[in-house]
């Protein structure tokens, strides 16, 4: 049996969205994904360790190991890694002061893998009933033309949620917690990112309103499937 390629991502969403495409592109059987809770955890002493022992071959698991964080978008984010070109030389230079060289062909930063953007960024641009989206970005207008109007916080992300709620989809974002192992688990997919098996008739129903197919997921494609042809190529 291959070794897989580990993901590390950002946050519970990316987790999400990454499990699903890997799902409908069949390479699930190829990849695990952790999310770290936050970008600045990836460099911990625990998880630097562990990318490095992957990178040099020595975990048992693992074959490879890539980041899929999101690019983010200068002008929405004052921290100084944001932006495409910005993100990408701080999580490299990150590494670098851990005494690892993480190679920069395995990250991936949303949208594209070359502009600024985040999840939410190809997320609004494959849904299939984009009408809809069109009566949320009205509702934005009106309201940022009244007088006591402030910018609204992961307004993207609730415009997604909402869009999944119109068909009832919501749970494929939402967690619950888990008493035996005193933790939050998403109720659709398991910890190492994969559909849980009774709720594969609500995938199917997700594949209705998300369309995988889109253009604007091709570089994200792309570069999961270099990555799983790779673990194909180098069988243990």
């Amino acid at each position: 049996m291959s070794k897989k390629t580990l993901i590390y991502t950002e946050g519970k969403s990316d987790k999400n969205f990454l499990s699903w495409c890997l799902d409908v592109w069949e390479y699930q059987a190829h990849f695990d994904i952790i999310h770290v809770e936050g970008k600045d955890k990836l460099f911990s002493d625990e998880f630097c360790k562990r990318i490095e022992n992957i990178l040099k071959n020595k975990n048992q698991e693992y074959r490879q190991v890539c980041i899929i964080f999101d690019a983010d978008i200068k002008e929405e984010n004052q921290e100084s890694d944001a932006g495409f070109d910005n993100k990408l030389k701080h999580i490299r230079e990150k590494f670098k002061e851990k005494g690892t060289d993480f190679p920069k062909e395995q990250i991936f930063l949303f949208p594209n893998n070359q502009d600024d953007g985040d999840l939410e960024t190809p997320l609004l641009e494959i849904a299939k009933h984009d009408e809809f989206l069109k009566c949320f970005e009205g509702y934005l207008e009106c309201i940022k033309s009244k007088e006591h109007y402030k910018p609204i916080k992961n307004i993207r992300k609730n415009m997604l949620y909402a869009y999944l709620e119109l068909f009832e989809l919501e749970k494929f974002l939402q967690y619950k917690w888990d008493t035996n192992n005193k933790k939050e688990e998403n109720i659709i997919i398991d910890d190492k990112g994969k559909i849980k098996e009774k709720h594969k008739e609500e995938y199917e129903k997700l594949k209705e309103a998300i369309d995988f197919s889109s253009n604007s997921l091709i570089p994200l494609k792309n570069f999961l499937e270099q990555l799983a042809e790779n673990n194909q190529k180098n069988k243990s």
